[in-house]
């Protein structure tokens, strides 16, 4: 049923130790070292995560990088000389996606004080689960710029949605053998609301920009492997209840199973593009084709009408794709140093404790993916895309379609060991508030309490040990 590297049964085999269910560690598989298969990239590059998989043909590689401009280069108020560049806004995060992913990566880190949407933003939703699913006025997204867009008939200017602020409410801790640690917990605070208070049951959840490494990958796994690791009523009583978001395609407008976004909104790599593409950079595509401005907002709504009279996508079918070549190929980092004897101490931590029930360390992607240079490829990305019940601490209260208020998307862990290397800095979960791995396992409650307490009770060379093991995939 499953497509392990392993067998099943070393997965969940359990012995009692030290009062505490320990899982059976597979033997390593030399696939491992390439997480991605084929589409891993040929060289380690120090500069960025933004290269093609080694498996992309000479042809396609023209596309990929064509796409990459697109990526990068920041978008400019509509109407202007650079029709394949004109579209802005009106309502606007940011002007180009690389802001929110730098270098392939995460966003720019945010310090405390007014912060005006770089790699952090904040989503919209119901603290209840019922309608109202996003706010009346403001949508699913708080917009924090807008264009300062002139024309003689603008009965009154575009004002950004609010502003926010962002300070940390900081957590001191002890491991078992009584290292102290310190974590802290971003507190995002609107003001200046545009167009007045958001609707009553309405909450703000902070997000920051993920990786984008590897996404077609994701994209490729089939659906029939996901949903074999569904377990909501945890059946098998293994305290995890594996849970897929079911959200609306918006090319068909059925249900389908979510597996992008951090609480797995959007169910394929294409939909997840256009709705960034929307939402963050306010560039209508041919999946979302109206502007985010709602009926509050009489200056965008007509902004948007005098910008683009002929009713034109801001970026056609033709350009999209090319985006969507870029955003498939973009191949994953090799392992580093895997074989050490620290870190293959560490992957045997990391299993033992659990960490595997979450992180599903590898899968075969579907050999009839439509793009067939990712098909049947095994890789290892450490993440089984599911949602989570990840304990009061990491809960935003906020709900996406059954995605619940303490509910999040498993992230893969590929190359996350890179972000520092690549980027100067790094940052980890959903909102960025964890400064390194070992804070990141540290947040972890609900489902992962009893991987989170296996970690607080690790010597400290064993946790080293751990977290050179995921810095190493």
């Amino acid at each position: 049923m499953y497509r392990f590297m392993f067998t099943a049964a070393a997965l969940i085999a359990v012995a009692a130790l030290t009062g505490c269910n320990e899982h059976a560690v597979p033997g390593f598989n030399s696939s491992e070292l390439k997480p991605g298969g084929k589409a891993t990239v040929k060289r380690l590059d120090k500069r960025t995560f933004i290269q093609p998989g080694n498996h992309i043909e000479s042809m396609d590689k023209l596309a990929f990088w064509s796409g990459l401009t697109f990526f990068k280069d920041p978008w400019v108020i509509s109407p202007s000389s650079t029709d394949d560049r004109d579209g802005l806004g009106p309502l606007f995060n940011t002007r180009s996606c690389v802001t929110c992913h730098s270098k392939g990566g995460r966003g720019r880190a945010e310090q405390e004080g007014s912060i005006k949407g770089s790699g952090l933003l904040v989503r919209l939703g119901s603290t209840s689960g019922t309608l109202p699913m996003v706010d009346p006025i403001y949508g699913g997204q708080v917009q924090v710029r807008a264009i300062d867009y002139r024309h003689s008939a603008m009965k009154q200017p575009v004002k950004p949605e609010a502003k926010l602020s962002l300070t940390y409410q900081y957590i001191n801790g002890k491991f078992d053998d009584g290292e102290t640690y310190q974590l802290r917990k971003p507190l995002i605070k609107l003001s200046d609301l545009a167009y007045g208070p958001l609707a009553q049951g309405i909450g703000i959840s902070p997000r920051f920009g993920p990786n984008i490494y590897g996404m077609g990958l994701l994209d490729a796994i089939k659906e029939h492997d996901l949903l074999a690791q569904e377990d909501i009523e945890d059946s098998n009583g293994d305290g995890i209840s594996a849970k897929y978001n079911r959200v609306v395609a918006a090319s068909s407008k059925k249900m389908a199973v979510g597996r992008f976004g951090f609480k797995a909104k959007h169910p394929t790599l294409e939909q997840q593009v256009a709705a960034a593409f929307v939402t963050d950079i306010g560039i209508t595509n041919p999946m979302f084709n109206d502007e985010i401005c709602t009926g509050h907002q009489a200056g965008c709504l007509q902004a948007a009408a005098l910008g683009a009279p002929t009713q034109q996508l801001e970026i056609n079918q033709k350009l999209f794709d090319l985006t969507m070549s870029f955003s498939l190929h973009i191949g994953v980092p090799p392992t580093r140093q895997l074989q050490t004897q620290q870190v293959q101490t560490g992957r045997k931590l990391f299993y033992q404790g659990g960490c595997h029930q979450c992180h599903r360390p590898s899968y075969v992607t579907d050999t009839n993916y439509p793009e067939q240079s990712l098909a049947g490829l095994t890789i290892w990305p450490y993440t089984d895309l599911a949602l989570h019940d990840m304990g009061e601490g990491l809960a935003d209260g906020v709900h996406e379609y059954s995605a619940t208020g303490r509910e999040w998307r498993t992230p893969p862990l590929w190359g996350i060991g890179m972000q520092q290397r690549i980027q100067g800095k790094q940052q980890f979960l959903h909102d960025g508030r964890a400064r390194t791995i070992s804070e990141a396992i540290l947040w972890h409650g609900g489902e992962a309490t009893a991987s989170q307490q296996h970690f607080k009770a690790l010597s400290k060379a064993e946790r080293e040990a751990l977290i050179a093991f995921v810095r190493a995939i």
